[in-house]
């Protein structure tokens, strides 16, 4: 019996220069991506050769109360690359920047933190913008 697909529902919205706030943010060049290639990925699923383009976070009123159950994308402002490595379980022995990241987030390695090149830390249940490496362009 096959398994059953996980659907997340996500407001993707295109890359804007300001906020609803009105607040200024860098966004990728235009050309940075197929949009028709965007996945959304766990981040435990996140593999050598995929390129990150954002993160999707839980959808906020202003007082910080989560609204239903949707989400919302934040697209990384750098020029996005290919990963060098998969995602792989918190340590922060690793480097200087995750044992930096364990002491302001109070995790440590067998938390169900993830991370990716850049040591960038992760929750366990963190959804990913992702190009998978097989829809790269050449």
């Amino acid at each position: 019996m096959p398994e059953p697909a996980v659907f997340h529902r996500v407001i993707v919205r295109a890359p804007s220069e300001h906020t609803t706030s009105g607040a200024r943010m860098i966004t990728p060049p235009a050309d940075a991506f197929d949009p028709l290639h965007l996945r959304i990925t766990p981040i435990a699923q996140v593999q050598a050769g995929d390129t990150l383009i954002g993160t999707v976070s839980p959808h906020y009123d202003t007082l910080l109360n989560p609204l239903d159950r949707a989400q919302w994308v934040s697209y990384f402002s750098h020029t996005s690359k290919p990963q060098q490595q998969d995602a792989r379980p918190f340590d922060p022995q690793h480097c200087h920047w995750c044992t930096h990241n364990a002491h302001v987030l109070g995790v440590g390695a067998g938390s169900g933190h993830w991370t990716v090149d850049g040591c960038t830390t992760y929750r366990p249940d963190s959804l990913l913008l992702v190009v998978p490496r097989d829809l790269a362009t050449p």
